[in-house]
């Protein structure tokens, strides 16, 4: 029997509160007092000043299922994994248990609760890298795998991988340990060497087993060493989903596909790229909306106007009445407000403020499109800096929404000369300012 989102949140949190962990409700998506995130982007950044010592925490043991938006993900978006909205499933020890425990908890959860495949499955550890030679490789942490693990299935990578955080510019971080199961070879490269270090999807992160927070990231990327020892482990709820539910992509999973289900018109592929980037901006935007945030031209505000036209974009491409976003909307409030109140609370305020902002990008979005589409029978593989900075500054169309069209007919677009022209652009702003 596959199990539902619902009940793998509630084995999760279960399991967790079993073993001594202090189940804490969700913090909003807008930092509160940590000017180096633009939005919440994991389970343990709310929870930061608890890893420094600045704060003490309610307990040593928490856990929780954290919503979530990386915005670094946007572009990324319309492939069948990435997400700007996500719920993280998190666990953490603030001065207790190390890496022992926390590999042992993560096992017993994956081998016990979940009943993942474990023939499948890989973890990999810090090897060291000379970027940082402070922190010496994780023998430790290999250790405790080969208690669970052949060593051919411990992977040895550096610090762009196996090396976290900080959630933000500057604070906590440490080793990692992750965990990765095989999907197969369908999934991947056909390398005789593909392992979690390749990209190609065919191994698929299902847990950070634990990232060991040691250390303290300053501005200048040098380390010191925290008060406390602590962990940082944690699970995207959407990949538990994907595996334990036997599909193919995030967005076959049933807290998902509901959404693309409202988007589709008939006879549409629901499995199109446009259809993926406006089931998970829309999704993100309830978020953002139902938070706080609304749309503008700085910061998360930007960040969600960003989302919220690109949704409207891929609606045109697609031919997808703009209607359906609003339904769509409806959609996301009915099946996450369970989890998250406040969905329900601003229900209309979600609503008005995606329609107009629709009707506001509108008239935009059809001249925009109008004159890219002069501008692309005049190119042949790329499109031109000075044309897209055209479109950005005579209409206000944004260059994202340029390579998003480009993207669609083959083209790409010179984006360094564009931001080139652009800092010419605030550079004769700034001096005509100063002469003032």
């Amino acid at each position: 029997m596959k199990p539902t989102s619902d009940e793998i949140r509630k084995r999760f949190l279960d399991f967790f509160s079993e073993n001594g962990h202090l189940v804490i409700p969700s913090a909003s998506l807008i930092p509160i007092g940590d000017p180096t995130l633009l939005m919440v982007n994991s389970g343990m950044a709310p929870l930061k000043p608890y890893f420094t010592g600045e704060k003490t925490p309610p307990q040593t043991r928490l856990c929780n299922i954290q919503k979530c938006v990386r915005t670094n993900d946007i572009d990324g978006v319309g492939d069948r994994h990435h997400l700007t909205f996500f719920e993280m499933m998190g666990n953490w020890s603030i001065g207790d248990y190390f890496k022992e425990d926390a590999i042992h908890l993560a096992w017993t959860m994956i081998h016990d609760v979940f009943e993942f495949d474990t023939s499948q499955l890989f973890a990999t550890v810090y090897s060291g890298d000379p970027k940082f030679p402070a922190v010496p490789p994780d023998k430790e942490s290999e250790r405790i795998w080969l208690k669970f693990l052949p060593p051919e299935r411990i992977v040895h990578l550096g610090a762009d991988c196996n090396l976290w955080g900080p959630a933000g510019e500057t604070g906590p971080c440490g080793p990692c340990t992750e965990i990765f199961i095989d999907r197969g070879e369908q999934y991947g490269c056909g390398g005789s060497n593909c392992d979690p270090h390749c990209w190609c999807g065919r191994f698929l992160e299902i847990w950070n087993g634990g990232v060991f927070m040691q250390y303290y990231m300053h501005e200048d990327h040098s380390l010191t060493e925290l008060p406390l020892k602590s962990v940082d482990a944690g699970a995207g709820l959407e990949r538990f989903c994907v595996i334990l539910q036997e599909v193919d992509s995030v967005y076959e999973i049933d807290t998902i596909s509901p959404i693309t289900e409202v988007l589709m018109p008939e006879g549409k592929n629901c499995d199109s790229r446009s259809m993926r980037i406006m089931t998970d901006h829309i999704r993100s935007a309830v978020f953002m909306i139902a938070d706080g945030v609304r749309p503008a031209n700085t910061r998360m505000e930007y960040v969600l106007r960003r989302i919220i036209r690109r949704a409207i974009l891929h609606a045109n491409l697609s031919k997808t009445d703009s209607s359906r976003l609003i339904a769509a909307a409806v959609k996301v409030v009915d099946i996450f407000s369970r989890y998250y109140p406040e969905l329900e609370n601003n229900r209309g305020e979600i609503i008005s403020t995606l329609e107009l902002e629709a009707s506001a990008f509108g008239k935009v979005l059809r001249q925009g499109i109008r004159e890219f589409s002069k501008v692309a029978a005049k190119s042949t593989n790329v499109v031109s800096a000075e044309a897209a900075f055209k479109l950005h500054d005579t209409l206000g169309f944004p260059v994202d929404l340029t390579k998003e069209l480009a993207l669609a007919q083959g083209l790409s677009v010179d984006e360094a000369g564009f931001k080139a022209l652009l800092e010419a652009q605030r550079e004769r702003s700034r001096q005509k300012t100063l002469k003032r």
